[in-house]
């Protein structure tokens, strides 16, 4: 398949249908996922980290959100267990813990995509959507992974897109001022 295939079709329809949500507070999960699933997503969830592997394994989610305070697993193991089984399948933290320690582990261990809490609803369709689409171009390229354009947005949803040697680093945001980590990972 190659991209003139989906003209005139959102990006995200052929790529995101199956979205794994990670969540153990119960209110948090359930807003979630009725906000995914007006947006025509099938949403599974799980509250720990052993529904979470039982439904990697056996309902094969195309994108994955955790929150990193669980009971068990922390979302950084999940994410990082999911990364060794299927590195194509896309992992957004979504979490309360606001540091950028926290931020810089998730990357290390392979999130693709990094949300403090309380999340706009317009801003975390928005980083799904650039997620995915990263996720598809990362599978579907021709083009040798070293010389791909590293693209993320800021949290404001100034977009960037910059240089392989500039993973890990924090650059600050032209709109807001706020630094904003370049992913390590695509």
């Amino acid at each position: 398949m190659v991209a003139e295939d989906f003209a005139g079709r959102a990006l995200t329809d052929v790529v995101v249908n199956r979205v794994l949500l990670i969540e153990q507070d119960t209110e948090a999960a359930q807003s979630m996922k009725t906000l995914l699933e007006s947006q025509k997503f099938t949403v599974l969830t799980a509250k720990d980290g052993g529904q979470a592997q039982s439904i990697f394994v056996m309902r094969k989610p195309d994108f994955v959100i955790t929150e990193l305070i669980l009971r068990g697993d922390t979302g950084f193991e999940i994410c990082e267990r999911f990364k060794q089984a299927d590195k194509t399948v896309p992992v957004l933290v979504v979490s309360e813990i606001d540091l950028d320690e926290a931020k810089k582990l998730a990357a290390r261990v392979g999130a693709d995509g990094y949300l403090v809490k309380p999340v706009p609803p317009e801003l975390l369709l928005a980083k799904i959507r650039e997620i995915a689409e990263n996720a598809w171009w990362e599978v579907h390229s021709d083009r040798p992974r070293e010389d791909r354009r590293v693209r993320f947005s800021c949290s404001c949803g100034k977009r960037f897109r910059v240089s392989p040697v500039h993973r890990g680093k924090t650059l600050t945001c032209p709109e807001c001022g706020e630094p904003t980590m370049v992913p390590m990972h695509d």
